[in-house]
């Protein structure tokens, strides 16, 4: 692979022939590095635009907080999944587990069309994004998972057995489930409290309907139209539009 870029907390190669870009953290520690790595991989992707991209964050020490994830996904991969480009992304695992499941989390909301997948090696991660998908692939036996209940407890636990090759991709998966299942009974309580005339503009601003259209539909100022969306975003926990958006699903 070419080195196209190396400072001390990250480095990046580029296989042509493979189409393959690989990029290697090297004890990033801290929001500031990571930033930085990135905007310089920005200016690299939009240049090459590969088709196949591995992170390897096996040294990466920094478990990336929510504003950070955010700022990561409108920055980096919420552009260039708009590009309508079919990329395969794989990530190598943290050796730091909080850090790998910040990771993890980014991608389990619906906020982006990526779905990477996550290995402990890059071998096997360099063999997923160079490989076509086989029959075999979609023939494998599901893992086997088995159902316990504590005896006088109201609790249960799953146990699923599965090859330590493919742990990082079932992890991913119920991190997806439990953030959506938290989402629908949360977010339905803090719909259930909007005003009738919230959740109309509320539908509006989904379906993308401007301020000023807004105001014109219901005979008001722009000013009042946004301190509706101020409004909306306190009373709903989001964090800004993009999340206000999730709440489709309740309309």
């Amino acid at each position: 692979m070419e080195l196209l870029f190396k400072s001390e907390d990250l480095e990046m190669y580029y296989d042509e022939s493979r189409d393959i870009f690989l990029g290697r953290w090297n004890n990033c520690d801290c929001s500031d590095k990571l930033i930085s790595g990135i905007k310089e991989y920005k200016i690299l992707f939009d240049t090459i635009v590969p088709g196949k991209i591995v992170w390897d964050l096996t040294s990466l020490s920094y478990s990336i907080p929510p504003e950070l994830q955010n700022w990561i996904l409108n920055f980096l991969d919420i552009p260039a999944s708009k590009r309508g480009i079919d990329y395969k992304v794989a990530h190598i695992l943290s050796r730091d587990i909080y850090a790998g499941l910040s990771v993890m989390n980014m991608y389990t909301e619906g906020k982006t069309s990526f779905i990477p997948h996550f290995f402990t090696h890059e071998n096997t991660a360099l063999q997923w994004v160079s490989s076509r998908p086989s029959v075999q692939d979609h023939e494998s036996k599901p893992p086997q998972l088995t159902v316990e209940q504590a005896i006088g407890q109201n609790k249960g636990r799953l146990i699923l057995d599965v090859d330590l090759e493919e742990l990082p991709e079932y992890i991913a998966e119920f991190l997806r489930i439990l953030n959506n299942r938290k989402f629908y009974s949360e977010g339905l309580q803090y719909f259930k409290e909007l005003t009738p005339k919230e959740k109309l503009v509320l539908t509006l601003i989904i379906s993308g309907k401007a301020n000023k259209e807004i105001a014109d539909i219901f005979s008001i100022s722009c000013e009042t139209v946004k301190t509706h969306r101020k409004n909306l975003i306190r009373k709903l926990r989001c964090r800004n539009i993009a999340e206000l958006m999730r709440y489709y699903i309740f309309l």
